[in-house]
């Protein structure tokens, strides 16, 4: 096997993993020039195996993943996220929308015993995790369920949405970049996670790492729109100067 080879091997493995790689954490690890592993992404890139970002790669989009499938990916990063925004960033009498997302759930199974707030959300399996939580109520909203993404959306989830208000929204995240700020794939998802925006005092975007620097055809805010940004690895200060410098609070788990 190749050098070429075997590094690029590496670097697959470590982005299934961890979801993203940095070039120079790669050119560090490998004791190579930051040109020899643009190359590599490049051609990894060309034969499919990852998605080139500013400073780095992520994986691939698989949209043809179900529910079930996705939230086993970057489980750790997940749950480390998870407990983060559940600590630290939910009050125990608050009133929050919990949207749709494996990590939001995430969120739910962690809530501390000690919440009695209200949770709100657009996710039937959210709703079915805290059936069990000691004291939070819990408000299942209408509307027409996606099957693949485990959410209700469309206008009668609108009306609904519109009757509440939350101190906080906490958002699942497609795609965040610092200039693109908030987007998704849909329309729907797009009309609901606005709604959410609208109607709180104060937005949380949780995302693993690989969905930062990324951008999807439906925007649904600008990144000021955001006042917490919680994500799972230990990225670089400058990776993350272009959110904190818009005012966000970074929060890494």
């Amino acid at each position: 096997m190749s050098s070429v080879s075997s590094r690029q091997d590496e670097i697959q493995k470590l982005l299934r993993s961890q979801g993203t790689v940095h070039i120079h954490d790669l050119a560090t690890l490998f004791h190579a020039s930051l040109d020899t592993i643009r190359r590599d992404l490049r051609q990894m890139e060309e034969e499919g195996y990852l998605r080139r970002i500013h400073g780095g790669a992520v994986l691939p989009n698989l949209a043809q993943e179900s529910y079930a499938e996705r939230a086993q990916e970057l489980q750790p990063e997940r749950t480390a996220i998870a407990q983060k925004a559940a600590r630290e960033l939910i009050p125990d009498d608050c009133v929050a929308f919990f949207d749709s997302g494996t990590t939001v759930c995430e969120v739910a199974r962690n809530l501390k015993p000690s919440f009695r707030g209200t949770v709100i959300t657009v996710n039937p399996m959210i709703a079915v995790e805290l059936a069990s939580h000691p004291n939070a109520e819990v408000i299942m909203l209408g509307g027409t369920l996606r099957k693949t993404d485990m959410v209700v959306c469309g206008p009668t989830t609108l009306d609904q949405l519109r009757n509440f208000n939350a101190d906080i929204a906490l958002l699942g995240t497609c795609a965040l970049h610092p200039e693109a700020g908030l987007s998704t794939s849909s329309t729907e998802e797009r009309a609901t996670k606005a709604a959410m925006i609208a109607q709180s005092a104060e937005v949380i975007a949780i995302t693993t790492a690989d969905k930062l620097e990324t951008s999807l055809p439906h925007r649904v805010c600008d990144i000021d729109a955001i006042s917490h940004l919680v994500t799972g690895r230990k990225l670089s200060n400058g990776y993350l100067a272009n959110y904190t410098r818009r005012g966000l609070n970074v929060i890494q788990a």
